[in-house]
Formats: structure tokens, C-alpha cells, sequence
């Protein structure tokens, strides 16, 4: 079986990745343009916060893609008793996950916070 690919298939595939990057550095930017004008202490935090979003959102991104491909690639091998145990899996794991990560957001990100922030106004 020979694929073939196109640049209309790619561009399928890849758009809807594009449009959601764009939208998150449109709402950044946005959030950055409204607290530019406050201070430069909210504007310093907006900075902050939009990094940590970001890399929390590309972890629980990352994993959700990489357990698409998983099921996609059983599918593909007809390998049809093994899609509902690798849904499954990954849906636990991702479970697992939000709950660890909303976790360290309560209880870990706070001191994290405080040792790497010199100013007290921009933790608060």
C-alpha cells in the first residue's frame, strides 16, 4: 500500500494545529495590550502566566495527540480489540494527569512562584 501525499493533505492536517497557535498568541496579546496600560507589574504577570498556560497546555496537547496516533495506528493495523484498551489507557492516563497538574497548580506553582519572583506585587 503506497501513500499518496499531497500539499492539500498536509495543509488539511495542519491547519486546525496553526489556527489553535494563532489563537492562543492572539488572546496573549490581547491580555498583554489590555495590561499594558495598568502597570508595568500586571503586564510583567500577564508575560508570566500567558509561559506557564502555554507549557501546561502543550503537555496535556502533546499526550492528547500521541494517544490519537496510538488508536489511529491500531486501526490501521486492524487491530480492532485493542482501540477501546488503548482509549481507555489513555484516558485514564489523562485523568491521571489533569489531577496531577491541577494538583502542583494549587499546592506547587505558588512556592515555585515565590522563589523565582523577586517582587512581591507581581506574586500577589
Amino acid at each position: 500500500m503506497r501513500l499518496q501525499t499531497t500539499y492539500r493533505e498536509i495543509l488539511r492536517l495542519s491547519l486546525p494545529l496553526m489556527v489553535g497557535s494563532a489563537v492562543q498568541n492572539i488572546i496573549a496579546l490581547s491580555d498583554s495590550v489590555f495590561l499594558y496600560h495598568l502597570s508595568e507589574e500586571d503586564f510583567a504577570v500577564i508575560g508570566l502566566i500567558s509561559a506557564f498556560y502555554l507549557v501546561v497546555a502543550a503537555i496535556g496537547y502533546g499526550f492528547s495527540k500521541g494517544g490519537q496516533i496510538i488508536i489511529a495506528r491500531r486501526i490501521g493495523e486492524q487491530r480492532w480489540g485493542e482501540v477501546g484498551r488503548s482509549f481507555y489507557s489513555m484516558l485514564f492516563f489523562e485523568l491521571f494527569l489533569a489531577l496531577v497538574l491541577f494538583g502542583l497548580m494549587q499546592w506547587g506553582v505558588p512556592q515555585m512562584l515565590h522563589s523565582i519572583v523577586s517582587s512581591e506585587v507581581i506574586y500577589e
